[in-house]
């Protein structure tokens, strides 16, 4: 793949291109209560990986009331998941700075741009033991969702930056068996506050940040997309009216961002939870003028594709049951358009989304 052709350091200590250690590790202060984690995710697309077409998902995180870690593992090919989300108490994610350098158990990541070195194990969590020991190397810029909230600062109140596309090698281990992967990740790192007094329960809100819609995608033709988006507590017609951040980019180069885009679920199953269904199939689209003309695309684009699940794990990580999550794999297409061109995408991705569970 290509590397990203200007390196990140030579753009203003402000721009949205540029990371620094300080950013990458821990944001802890005595202002606030925080919520934290890192995330690593990963598509096994190349042709010499022994699971050719899995994918796994890694992050560690840090919450006010809990700390989770993730480990799942996909088989795209069977539809089937190893691994799950595990809540652990609080004092469990060790955390040290500069750059990444974060633990829970036996599992961790750690390096900085562009390389980190990701390490994870179910060890007495689940009936099938999986292991995870991966290399990721950044192909592209660094971007900070929305602009450069964190200017370095380890106390920086909110932030959100993500790596869309990454080379990424390693072992995964299932029960005694070893199998050599290789393929295309992502990662980020996401920051904030947490207001008002943590409950389990969930409150009535006009926002509700534990509920949310998350997509990586990758295309055939190397354009990488992130779609992220909060909601209010019960989907409502007020949900569509909520800004979100929908970046798109070409490997190595700018990314192009849009505040104001259409989620809007087509396809259903059902769920564990009787009042719920699962979204299968996920039509999003946007249009931008992009009248200042600026890289990567210069001329007013619509973009319009179709997610459609193949992969479902679905987590209920509450006692009692007051909120559900469901990672999702699947196949992404669609279009994007250009006053003299349209591009055909075709491609892979990963979502996640959230909803409250009335009781």
């Amino acid at each position: 793949m290509n590397t990203s052709k200007k390196n990140h350091k030579s753009y203003p200590f402000y721009s949205k291109y540029t990371l620094r250690e300080n950013d990458e590790g821990p944001h802890q202060n005595s202002y606030f209560k925080k919520q934290e984690w890192w995330y690593y995710n990963v598509i096994f697309n190349h042709e010499k990986s022994e699971l050719k077409n899995w994918s796994s998902v890694i992050s560690f995180a840090t919450f006010p009331h809990t700390d989770t870690f993730r480990l799942m593992l996909h088989d795209n090919n069977k539809q089937k998941t190893y691994g799950n989300s595990y809540l652990k108490p609080i004092g469990t994610c060790k955390q040290r700075k500069p750059a990444v350098d974060v633990r829970i158990e036996d599992s961790y990541a750690k390096g900085k741009y562009p390389n980190w070195h990701v390490y994870a194990n179910n060890k007495n969590l689940d009936k099938t033991y999986i292991e995870l020991d991966l290399k990721y190397k950044a192909n592209s810029l660094p971007v900070w969702l929305l602009k450069n909230t964190g200017l370095n600062q380890s106390k920086s109140p909110y932030g959100y930056y993500c790596v869309m596309n990454c080379d990424v090698e390693g072992n995964v281990t299932i029960d005694k068996k070893t199998y050599k992967v290789k393929g295309l990740g992502y990662h980020d790192h996401t920051w904030m506050p947490v207001l008002g007094k943590m409950s389990q329960e969930p409150k009535k809100k006009l926002i509700d940040f534990n509920i949310w819609d998350w997509f990586c995608i990758h295309f055939d033709n190397k354009i990488d997309l992130f779609i992220g988006k909060f909601n209010s507590d019960k989907r409502s017609g007020f949900s569509k009216l909520i800004p979100g951040c929908l970046c798109i980019s070409p490997v190595g180069e700018k990314a192009f961002e849009t505040h104001l885009f259409k989620i809007k679920r087509v396809g259903f199953k059902d769920s564990s939870i009787k009042s719920l269904k699962i979204p299968t199939k996920i039509h999003i689209k946007t249009h931008k003028m992009n009248v200042l003309r600026k890289k990567p695309f210069k001329k007013p684009f619509l973009l319009d594709i179709y997610f459609e699940v193949e992969n479902i794990k679905e987590t209920i990580p509450r006692d009692p049951p007051t909120w559900v999550i469901w990672e999702t794999t699947g196949k992404v297409h669609g279009k994007l358009k250009t006053p003299k061109k349209t591009i055909n995408l075709n491609g892979w991705g990963l979502m996640e989304t959230t909803n409250n569970i009335d009781i």
